[in-house]
Formats: C-alpha cells, structure tokens, sequence
C-alpha cells in the first residue's frame, strides 16, 4: 500500500487520540467578542431562521464539516456517515485532499471512498480539495476530473506550509508561479473555488493576492484556534530536528476571530468560512457577528464519530445549530443578516490586534453594518 495511505490512516489515529490542539483554542479572542444581551428580542424563540443559500443549495444552518479525510479503505464509512450526518441536519460537507485519487491514478476504489458522499447525500453541497502546490503539475483537465470523479460543487484549494513544512513527505513549494495555474482553474473548471488554509489562518495580504489575480471569492480562514497540523505532523516524524521545529511553531498562525477580519477587508464581497477552533454554537454566532457567513468544524465530529458513534456525533450537530439559534434569539437576531446588525462590543486583545495591523476596528464594524 501507498505511504499516502498509511498516511492518512495516520492522520486519523493522531487527531483522534493525541494532544494536538492550540492550548487555550484562543479563548481570550473569542472572549473578547461580546455580543450584548437583549432581555426582549422582539420575537419567539421559535422563529429563528438559521437558513441560508450557499452553492445553490437551501442549508438549515450555515455550518460546514469541513474537509476532513478519504483516499484510505478506512475512510469509506467515515465518509458515508458524515455525508448522513450533515444530509440530516441540511449542512455542507468538506471532503479530505484528494491526492490520493491522483497518486492511485483515479483507480475506482480509492475515488470510492470520495464518491460515497456524494452518493450518500445528493441534496448538499459538497466540496472537494487539493493542495495548492499540488496544482502546479496539474492541467485543468486532471483538475476537472478530480471534481468529476466525486460530484463536488466547488473545489477547495488548501494551503498548508507549516504542515508541510514538518511533514516528513512535505513538499514545501509555494512558489507564486502555482497562481497562473490557480487563476486557470478558476476560470476553466466550471465549478467555484474555495481557497482555505489548514489550521493556521489567511491574512490580509493572501487574501488580496488572491483575490485581485484569480477572482476566488469563497474562503474557508480555518484559524489558527483549533487542530495544530503543526503537532499532528510532530507525531509522525522520526526526524528530531523537525520535531524540534514543530514544539517551536506548534502555535503558528493567526487567530480565526483576527484572520475573519482579515480576510472581510481583503474581500469585502467573498463568502467566508469561519474555522478553526469554531467548535461551539457561541464561537460561530461571534464569528458571523465580526464578519464570517459561515461556520466549520471537524475534529469535534469526527472524534465522536470514531470514539462515540454516529448518534453522538449527529447530536453534536444539533446540538450546535441549536445553541445558534438560541444565541441569536438572546440577542435579538431573528435572521443570519440581524446578526450585522446587533451590538457588539470588542475588549483590548482583539481590538489591539487588529490595530497594530493597521486596521480600524470601528470603521470595519460600521462596513459591516451597511
């Protein structure tokens, strides 16, 4: 078997069972984002509309579970399960890089473990991924076969160079030349672009780079608050100086809360993603406050998957598009749009961030507004 399939099988055993997470999972950014209390919301509890349109489908919540795994026998039923999971609760789903389809040379039984979840749930948006530096020795023809082979409707574009960085197979080219290849596959594959990073955050400057030469308009911040790939990769290397390097950058990144304001100014009309450490229904309300569309988790589901069942982690769902819901009625937001409209107070940590990057807060929150 391919060292890439021993890899991901890898990658799920760490995730699941070893410390890997940011230490606090940037509880004072989060904390420093207060939404202010409305003791009369001005309607019913019951009457909270989570819905939005995303991908041309109707979703009950704008929730994501974001990519996570496939390319492995293991994976199949992994995958069929969260396609059940996020078909119940009418939320999208993130497949795993699909490098493995390319590596296995599209044979069926690696697009299989892909392709169950399309199969599995046909009335959700599905997205599919590859590396950006996996691009440059892609034509769009591959690139249209790998959405194909799986029925995504939009392809997730990952960047992951701390990852690699410390990944003992890691391929560490970023090189700009890849944004050629990157703006062809926009324009030419015939389904959106979503350009996300792994865990540690998209700034300013990405985002304006990206937008302004391949007109991506749909991004996934994927912050530096929740899984550290970072220390997932520590797990797996033999090689001390990479672990040396990785207990150094273990807490790369920006944080999520930052990098949503980051990329809301780069882009001021884009679709974004808030995750990354986005694991309760709290943090996601916050995050749609200061600027986010949607919000995304994985590990918090897949861990109950694997660990608990899937009745365990379909109540996790619930559970958070509930506390969504009930968070948006206590500060009287009836619909997502409300959510731009209600008072929020930011304290120092945030504030002070932001600033010393050369932002205004409050002009951002008043854009916000309008």
């Amino acid at each position: 078997m391919s060292d890439i399939y021993w890899r991901k099988i890898q990658h799920l055993e760490i995730v699941v069972n070893r410390e890997v997470d940011f230490k606090d999972r940037c509880e004072e950014y989060f904390r420093d984002i207060i939404l202010i209390h409305q003791a009369i919301p001005g309607f019913r509890r019951e009457d909270v509309d989570t819905s939005t349109r995303f991908l041309g489908y109707e979703l009950k919540a704008p929730v994501m579970i974001t990519g996570i795994t496939g390319g492995a026998r293991e994976t199949l039923d992994v995958n069929r399960r969260l396609a059940q999971i996020a078909s119940q609760h009418g939320i999208a789903l993130g497949l795993g890089s699909q490098r493995p389809i390319l590596t296995g040379n599209f044979k069926r039984e690696v697009v299989e473990t892909y392709r169950v979840a399309r199969d599995t749930a046909p009335n959700i948006p599905l997205i599919g991924n590859i590396g950006f530096n996996t691009l440059k020795t892609l034509g769009v023809q591959e690139v249209k076969q790998l959405v194909d082979s799986v029925r995504a409707d939009a392809l997730a574009v990952h960047l992951n160079p701390a990852q690699e960085a410390i990944q003992p197979e890691g391929d560490t080219d970023f090189s700009l030349e890849t944004f050629s290849v990157l703006r062809e596959v926009a324009r030419e594959v015939g389904v959106p672009i979503l350009v996300k990073e792994v865990g540690n955050g998209l700034s300013y400057e990405v985002v304006r780079k990206i937008t302004a030469e391949t007109g991506v308009k749909i991004f996934d911040v994927a912050g530096a608050c929740g899984t550290s790939w970072v220390k997932v990769e520590m797990h797996r290397t033999a090689d001390d100086v990479r672990k040396h390097v990785a207990q150094v950058i273990g807490e790369w990144g920006i944080p999520t809360p930052v990098s949503i304001i980051e990329t809301r100014l780069a882009s001021p009309v884009s679709t974004i993603i808030a995750s990354g450490g986005v694991w309760d229904g709290l943090r996601a309300v916050k995050s749609l406050a200061i600027g986010a569309d949607m919000a995304g988790f994985a590990k918090p589901v897949l861990t109950r998957l694997l660990k608990e069942g899937f009745e365990s982690a379909s109540r996790f769902v619930a559970e958070y598009v509930e506390s969504m819901k009930t968070v948006m009625f206590l500060v009287g937001a009836e619909k997502l749009g409300d959510l731009r409209r209600i008072p929020v107070v930011v304290g120092p940590v945030l504030r002070n961030y932001v600033s010393s990057r050369g932002f205004s807060l409050d002009e951002y929150l008043e854009m916000l507004r309008k």
